[in-house]
């Protein structure tokens, strides 16, 4: 089973240290830690569950409580945005407001000073993009395009 835990510092966290902290839950297959967030896959959908029950606001970090949930896959038909120029102060949360007053957002990630941002519908994407492209946030000019790199999933 596939677990999603957010809040994680990717430079100070290994995937060393999250396997450790979810074996004794079941067997943990693997770990991947991104900049902040990190899939944990466990063998066992008991073990997972507990592991979720139990680390769900866990404090890895002094103040950063974990976000310990099951993954939930990405529909297939998603259209991928890379964003660059992201400044360092702008949250996902507010770059995903910021793309869902033009359409459904499946899926926003920040990574250091750029982002990929999946929208349910084509047409959303490129109006997004359209309408996005070279505006300010956060005191940066964001540069907006359709992916090149294809829709990545998580398997």
């Amino acid at each position: 089973m596939k677990i999603f835990v957010g809040n994680v510092d990717g430079a100070d966290t290994t995937p060393e240290e999250l396997a450790a902290l979810f074996a004794p839950y079941g067997t943990v297959m693997s770990c991947a830690v991104m900049k902040q967030f990190a899939f944990v896959h466990m063998r066992e959908n008991a073990g997972a569950l507990r592991a979720i029950e139990a680390l769900h606001g866990h404090e890895l970090r002094p103040g950063r409580a974990l976000v310990v949930e099951m993954s939930r896959p990405r529909p297939l038909n998603t259209w991928k945005i890379f964003v660059g120029n992201v400044s360092a102060a702008c949250t996902s949360q507010e770059l995903r407001s910021l793309f869902e007053r033009r359409g459904r957002v499946i899926e926003c990630d920040v990574v250091k000073d750029y982002a990929f941002v999946h929208m349910e519908k084509e047409a959303d994407a490129k109006a997004a993009i359209a309408q996005l492209n070279g505006k300010e946030v956060k005191g940066k000019r964001i540069n907006v395009e359709l992916s090149t790199k294809g829709n990545w999933r998580w398997s």
